[in-house]
């Protein structure tokens, strides 16, 4: 079997993130920000966790961004006092480059790291997850 497109990801994730913010499909965008642009919350992205894995049959962590950016930092400062380190951000532009390097900032408070992520991070992480899991099937 092969990989879905970006386009056909982002076509079959597009109304799974319709159905948690009731944003209507069109103005859903790859760079939509589910928080700051569409108003989902931290539970919302939880549910579309759930959906993306009935959806796409593959599951994504919580926390699969920073896991990601912390496996590059060996030994190295993720955070200090709750906000994310220079090295940190670094790691997370290299694992995020869909967001925009301006809404990465040192000095980002973790807890405020999903509020950065757009459509077209789940996009390319379910494509991801699904190329893995055709390489191990």
């Amino acid at each position: 079997m092969m990989e879905p497109d970006e386009q056909e990801v982002f076509d079959r994730l597009r109304p799974l993130i319709h159905e948690i913010t009731g944003v209507p499909e069109e103005r859903i965008l790859m760079g939509s920000a589910l928080v700051e642009d569409l108003g989902a919350e931290s539970l919302d992205l939880l549910d579309l966790s759930f959906l993306i894995e009935e959806t796409f049959g593959v599951a994504l962590g919580g926390d699969e961004f920073e896991r990601q950016a912390r496996a590059t930092m060996p030994g190295g400062a993720y955070e200090r006092d709750g906000l994310l380190t220079e090295e940190a951000i670094e790691r997370l532009r290299e694992a995020l480059p869909e967001v925009p390097p301006e809404k990465l900032q040192p000095g980002l408070p973790k807890v405020a790291l999903p509020r950065v992520l757009n459509a077209a991070v789940f996009v390319h992480l379910i494509q991801r997850k699904l190329a893995e899991k055709e390489a191990t099937a």
